[in-house]
């Protein structure tokens, strides 16, 4: 409920910093539309909201996380709203620091971003929302400590998947041309069971969080 609020905000302030009426033709074939994206970060032990709200932690345990992700533009600016929409796919792998064997994840969803801030002319800035799947090949240690040992519930491997990010156009950062189409920022990596009300994944109520950086370049 709180990221569809956040979702919905964006939309608002799309539709309120942007004039259909006035927007520039775009060259269709100057719009890149393949986006690869390395990311790293670790476990916080911290409900999602906290972390939203700055209040976190890295976990003491230190597991995390390193992944490719590949996307696809499916949409160019949303009714004309500085808001592009992909679809993309990833694969990361879980470093459990001994607690148990090293594992991969999967996702698969659909990812928005927003880029209509005041200051785009100077420093080209991306609010991004993703929803999806994830599959892991072994449930996460922190996923069985919290879920099964301490609260004695189900697991499942097929979880909901949400994607929060922010970041900053790297040419425009630093001045530098070849970074232009290069963006670095941070983000939240969630796995959850959508509090337990989906049979689609074994009614899991919990999941965890990870806190990574990211370089994501378009071509």
């Amino acid at each position: 409920m709180f990221l569809r609020v956040i979702l919905i905000g964006v939309l608002m302030l799309a539709y309120q910093t942007t004039n259909a009426n006035d927007a520039p033709a775009v060259n269709q074939d100057e719009i890149k539309r393949h986006y690869y994206r390395i990311l790293a970060g670790y476990f916080i032990d911290t409900k999602l909201t906290e972390i939203l709200a700055g209040d976190f932690e890295i976990d003491d345990r230190r597991t995390g996380i390193v992944g490719f992700e590949y996307s696809y533009l499916l949409w160019n600016s949303v009714f004309d709203w500085p808001l592009d929409v992909t679809g993309k796919v990833g694969v990361i792998r879980h470093f459990e620091r001994g607690w148990q064997d090293d594992f991969n994840q999967y996702t698969l969803g659909i990812k928005a971003y927003y880029s209509g801030f005041p200051w785009q002319s100077r420093l080209r800035t991306r609010l991004g929302l993703a929803q999806g799947l994830s599959y892991v090949e072994k449930i996460p240690y922190i996923e069985y400590e919290s879920l099964v040992r301490d609260r004695q519930k189900e697991t499942s491997r097929l979880l909901n998947h949400l994607d929060l990010t922010v970041d900053v156009n790297v040419g425009d950062l630093f001045n530098w041309q070849a970074g232009k189409s290069c963006y670095f920022g941070t983000g939240i990596y969630h796995r959850s069971g959508v509090f337990g009300k989906l049979a689609l994944f074994n009614h899991v109520d919990g999941g965890s969080n990870y806190l990574t950086l990211h370089l994501e370049c378009l071509r």
